[in-house]
């Protein structure tokens, strides 16, 4: 299930509010909290009931590691190494069986038969969120929680099949606590502001920018340069409003139930460097790397090669986690360069310790970092190519595209594409009266919308606009209104592009 869809908006939701704040009201703490386990799993099932086996299988499996190290502590190395070869293994089978058969296939000449198998919603979010619980058991940094409390810290429907990926000691304390099963009027209201800023953010620009993305990577031969640029850029965007509307979506939901879910972005396009833009994008997944991957190599402690190395690991590792293709592996490779070369140029370049007096002020700083915010979010731009590109070739087909240096306004072809039920009486008046106008019209929309959508992305961050503001009736006007107008776009709606992941 969608959280932008009708059924989750006007049915699902309403109902798991209800019957959530329902029982905690007469004190059925116990029965509320397995309604809530339920109506999750409900949520996970919707589209296929194949999908409960997979995941309550996962529970299964990582709680009985659990129980094993309440009863036999001396055991740790053991689960710890079971659970993180069952898990990966888990992991393995679903995602990269049939991405291995093929490269099997393709080295050795072989003739092995792939499974298709169908990969389940969230698979890498619950399983990642569980190994880390199993490597904290294991540290003896969580204690073997009921059962109750560990099927509510996994299958929290708000995060469940897409992050945030949260740790156990962000969850479960929250749903011990009964005071704050009690309603908040506050609370639900910002929310509601947060669902209603993420519906929107996905809605109204991630799928509206999908029609430019979609069509520009199917003909991507026919690309000149300036159709190519659009197409990179539009592609950063959507997937940006994509993944953070749903993830704002996510924290509302979670704070109308009285639970925080930890932010995943934070201005990532603002970033002056790739280092910098991996603390702000997917904050989660970089934070699970860093504990579980990074840190155990040895992190930064063993010198810079030993550092580099270490971050090309974790980058790869991370490239392939999105995705079983070469495509994906060589997205992290390539941020994995650009970490690294941070990195690297901070240790050998030393910073000036004077500051002229231009920098003082603060002009120069602010050119500086300009121009860094400028050219990290270019080389995100480019990299998302191959992240979005079929395969490695389509990728530097792409690019050789983009740097072909041709211009013969095939941006007006991608701009026919941009579905904007909103501009349909100015469309359908310039179409009867101006028909030798459309095309160059459209144009001018598709980059209009464009420009509005890199404001906001460079923008402020939903956190930024709602935090310690006051409810007022100012912004309630403006929330009905964008959850009306995105709630009549739903008929448009593509799927979430992490859906699948």
């Amino acid at each position: 299930m969608l959280f932008n869809s009708y059924i989750f908006i006007f049915l699902f939701l309403p109902i798991s509010l209800l019957g959530w704040y329902g029982l905690n009201r007469i004190k059925k703490y116990q029965t509320a909290q397995i309604f809530l386990i339920a109506m999750s799993l409900w949520f996970y099932a919707y589209f296929n009931s194949y999908y409960l086996a997979v995941i309550l299988g996962s529970c299964a499996i990582n709680y009985f590691f659990s129980f094993i190290l309440a009863k036999k502590p001396a055991l740790h190395r053991v689960v710890l190494l079971a659970g993180c070869i069952v898990n990966l293994g888990i992991l393995g089978v679903f995602k990269y069986y049939d991405f291995c058969v093929e490269n099997l296939n393709a080295v050795f000449h072989a003739g092995f038969t792939g499974k298709n198998i169908l990969l389940p919603l969230g698979i890498s979010f619950f399983t990642f969120q569980q190994l880390s619980f199993v490597i904290d058991r294991c540290k003896e940094k969580a204690p073997h929680y009921g059962l109750t409390d560990y099927l509510s810290f996994v299958t929290f429907f708000p995060q469940l099949i897409a992050g945030p990926i949260v740790l156990h000691t962000e969850i479960i304390p929250q749903f011990q606590n009964v005071d704050r099963r009690k309603f908040e009027v506050n609370d639900f209201a910002y929310g509601i502001c947060y669902f209603v800023f993420g519906l929107s953010k996905k809605v109204l620009l991630a799928d509206t920018l999908a029609g430019v993305v979609n069509y520009g990577f199917s003909e991507i031969a026919k690309l000149d340069t300036p159709a190519a640029a659009m197409v990179a850029v539009s592609f950063a965007l959507e997937l940006y409003f994509d993944f953070s509307g749903y993830c704002d979506m996510a924290i509302g939901i979670g704070r109308m139930f009285g639970i925080r879910i930890p932010d995943n972005f934070n201005a990532p396009y603002r970033s002056a460097s790739v280092k910098e833009f991996w603390k702000r994008w997917h904050i989660t997944l970089g934070r699970f790397f860093t504990q579980y991957v990074y840190i155990p190599l040895g992190g930064s402690r063993k010198g810079t090669f030993r550092t580099v190395f270490n971050t090309m690991i974790v980058f790869l590792l991370s490239g392939l986690w999105h995705g079983a293709d070469w495509s994906f592996v060589l997205w992290g490779f390539l941020h994995g360069l650009g970490v690294s070369a941070n990195v690297i140029w901070r240790r050998f370049v030393p910073a000036q310790k004077k500051e002229t007096e231009q920098e003082k002020s603060g002009f120069l700083k602010r050119l500086r970092r300009f121009v860094c915010q400028a050219v990290t979010f270019g080389f995100v731009c480019l990299a998302f190519v191959f992240f979005r590109s079929d395969s490695v070739a389509d990728g530097f087909l792409f690019m050789k595209r983009l740097f072909s240096g041709d211009s013969y306004h095939f941006v007006k072809y991608i701009a026919d594409e941009l579905s904007y039920a909103e501009l349909y009486v100015p469309t359908k008046i310039i179409t009867m009266m101006f028909p030798a106008f459309l095309r160059d019209y459209r144009m001018y929309v598709c980059l209009a919308i464009l420009f509005v959508s890199m404001l906001l992305a460079f923008g402020k961050t939903t956190k930024e606009r709602l935090e310690n503001r006051k409810l007022t009736a100012a912004l309630s006007w403006k929330m009905t209104i964008l959850f009306v107008w995105s709630v009549i776009s739903l008929t448009g709606v593509s799927t979430f592009l992490y859906f699948n992941f």
